[in-house]
């Protein structure tokens, strides 16, 4: 699975379009990094070997073989293999499940739910005879997919998941997550995100956010545990290995294009997060290229 970023700053889920607002991805978390990111998407996920570590601005969690969770819509989230992690991530928009606008399915089954600002992460352990069944339907959810022609099967089978989903949050006592955190952070990471390539500021980023500077460094701790221009050199290499992979420019025109300054700092800096150099990066996607085509 690969992660896009629209204009407004919100992930673009690959495979999810308007004519069938559903994307299923198995997603092997070695070969994947999912940094911070966030999308209007409901996400299932289902974890099939290993255990992955899921992260959002108000808990963190572990999760093993045979266990799952759910993510609400516009959570910021990150994801980090924590031993040979393979995930089935089932992500559709509001709209598969509830319709047209201000349907019944939309305001009395799926509205309390997305607008429940103290929901972002729901883990599924199977420790409820509800969470059994919701881990046994994401499975079957997965296998359905491997069929043609299932579109129907799926949303219907997703509607019994989403049913499930509300009995289980009857049951469960949810914590408060600090909102107010989360706002202020999705503005100062879309700035971040829309204007990589200037040479930002500590300063710059907090206004963004209409918060101090010192206001700033806190939230970005207790949210992602990073400081802004931990952030930003991070997002910078990010963006740098997508023109590497998918581009033939060289390296100084890719550290000019994506905020660097020199090349010589780009290649310092790129060297210390990836554990290789540019040229480096470049050659190795490019050999993995080709074995996929020789396959």
């Amino acid at each position: 699975m690969k992660l896009q970023i629209r204009s407004n700053q919100m992930e673009e889920v690959e495979g999810l379009h308007n004519a069938y607002p559903y994307a299923f991805h198995p997603v092997d978390m070695g070969k994947t990094a999912v940094p911070w990111h966030w999308h209007e998407a409901l996400e299932f996920g289902y974890v099939q070997a290993g255990s992955v570590k899921v992260s959002t601005a108000g808990q963190t969690q572990t999760f093993e073989k045979g266990e799952g969770f759910f993510i609400n819509s516009n959570v910021l989230t990150a994801m980090t293999d924590t031993g040979g992690c393979f995930i089935d991530s089932h992500l559709f928009h509001p709209v598969f499940l509830g319709g047209h606008f201000k349907s019944v399915y939309e305001t009395k089954y799926l509205n309390p739910v997305i607008q429940n600002r103290k929901l972002d992460l729901l883990p599924i352990r199977g420790q409820t005879q509800t969470q059994k069944q919701l881990l046994q339907k994401l499975r079957q959810l997965s296998l359905l997919q491997a069929q043609e022609n299932v579109e129907f099967q799926t949303r219907n089978l997703l509607s019994e998941i989403w049913l499930l989903l509300l009995e289980e949050l009857s049951q469960t006592r949810i914590e408060t997550v600090p909102s107010k955190n989360q706002d202020r952070m999705l503005t100062m990471l879309a700035f971040i995100q829309e204007n990589f390539a200037e040479k930002l500021t500590l300063d710059q980023i907090a206004e963004a956010g209409t918060v101090s500077t010192r206001e700033c460094l806190r939230c970005f701790r207790a949210s992602i545990n990073q400081s802004p221009m931990e952030y930003l050199l991070e997002y910078r290499v990010r963006a740098a290995e997508k023109l590497l992979e998918a581009t033939e420019l060289s390296v100084t025109e890719v550290a000019m294009r994506t905020g660097w300054g020199s090349s010589s700092y780009f290649t310092k800096m790129f060297r210390r997060i990836c554990g290789k150099t540019p040229n480096a990066y470049r050659k190795e996607q490019g050999s993995l290229k080709r074995q996929m085509l020789d396959r």
